[in-house]
């Protein structure tokens, strides 16, 4: 097995220098481990895993840009094209929210335009707010839309928990029952199972890995928000799944303050500038990203609206040059390699790179080196005493 090792520095803006771990991995720390003292320089650990066959539509490099449609007024009606004009940016991706059984139509209009840009068309499905009721007959309505369009798409469960009225069991019976129709009547559907960002009991709601080909997380941030707020809440879900899965994130980053109610343009200008480099650089595993680009503040007192200032529209257009803008669903990538993301951080003390010996031994599978030390209440190893040409360092 060839291995690559890839450590790179975590994103060094102000706001993203300290990233805690604790409490987040799923990897649990050792019996009496020591509490870990500051660390000089941190670094992420990255390595390839065995080819593998991969995920539908899932690419290989890179991450699908996506963002939701919304009711944006476009030019001649058609509101793909009317967003990209004023974002000045191409998208992969739009994103269409439906609701099962208050909705009576299928957004065909919207999915043909979809197919006339070529868009990857993501839709939302919307459960009923409570589990009463006929839904298996709501979800044989609704399948019936999309098996009258044979094009690759992906469809998204929204994120449901308890507090919804929904309880585990239910839900995921809900979710398998889906699964199976879809399967049977539009196996040209990408399903995609996902969870909220601020509910810790997500993992209740997994209906299991043979029912999900994508996991997705929707993410709602402030412009005041510091970037390291995305890595201290996608890390736990991030480590649970991205070795199974292809991971869509769903954000928002609100531009509109409750607190003072007041516009922070220049913060949140500066916060997506840091988060889409930071999900480039941190989570390879993050495929497609779907920016929420409507108004909340109806609702819940927030603004995602990008496209409502000149200093948000170019930071977004300059902070996503880097994803996948053209839409590419093919089998090229059936089999290939994940870049897995270590649960344990390296950094470097006095020149010189100290890489967790768990690293080696838990996920890699490899002896325990000889040598190595306890630093900063982990044992940890210097990387130039491994095996020449076994790892690369960035």
């Amino acid at each position: 097995m060839k291995i690559f090792l890839i450590l790179s520095a975590i994103f060094m803006l102000s706001a993203c220098v300290e990233v805690r771990y604790g409490g987040h991995f799923i990897f649990e720390p050792e019996e009496e481990e020591v509490k870990a003292e500051p660390l000089n320089t941190h670094y992420s650990v990255f390595f390839e895993s065995e080819p593998m066959p991969l995920a539908m539509f899932e690419p290989q490099q890179g991450a699908f840009l996506g963002i939701y449609s919304d009711v944006l007024p476009g030019i001649d009606g058609r509101v793909i094209a009317g967003l990209e004009s004023l974002l000045g940016v191409q998208h992969a991706a739009f994103v269409e929210v439906i609701e099962l059984g208050l909705d009576e139509y299928f957004p065909a209009l919207w999915l043909l335009e979809c197919i006339a840009e070529h868009k990857i068309p993501v839709i939302v499905i919307v459960p009923p707010t409570s589990p009463e009721g006929s839904w298996e007959e709501m979800l044989l309505s609704s399948v019936s839309g999309f098996s009258e369009y044979p094009v690759p798409m992906f469809v998204v469960f929204y994120p449901l928990s308890a507090d919804t009225g929904w309880q585990a069991d239910t839900y995921i019976a809900f979710f398998r029952y889906a699964r199976a129709i879809f399967a049977e009547h539009a196996p040209h559907v990408a399903f995609v199972w996902a969870a909220d960002a601020d509910k810790d009991n997500f993992l209740d709601f997994f209906p299991g890995n043979s029912a999900v080909d994508w996991v997705g997380l929707s993410l709602n941030l402030s412009g005041s928000s510091p970037c390291a707020e995305l890595l201290e809440r996608a890390l736990g879900f991030y480590h649970h799944f991205h070795r199974d899965f292809p991971i869509m994130l769903n954000l928002g980053i609100s531009h509109f303050s409750t607190e003072d109610h007041r516009y922070h343009i220049s913060e949140t200008a500066t916060l997506i500038r840091q988060i889409y480099s930071t999900i480039l650089k941190e989570f390879p595993q993050i495929k497609m990203v779907n920016y929420m680009d409507l108004s909340r503040l109806s609702c819940a007192g927030s603004d995602y609206r990008i496209r409502m200032d000149a200093a948000l529209r170019k930071a977004y257009r300059e902070s996503t040059q880097d994803f996948i803008s053209r839409a590419s669903l093919n089998s090229d990538f059936a089999f290939g390699t994940r870049s897995i993301r270590s649960a344990y951080a390296a950094y470097v003390e006095d020149g010189v790179v100290y890489v967790d010996t768990r690293t080696l031994t838990n996920e890699l599978g490899m002896p325990l080196p000889a040598g190595g030390r306890w630093i900063g209440g982990a044992h940890r190893v210097d990387v130039s005493t491994l095996p020449a040409g076994r790892l690369l360092l960035r």
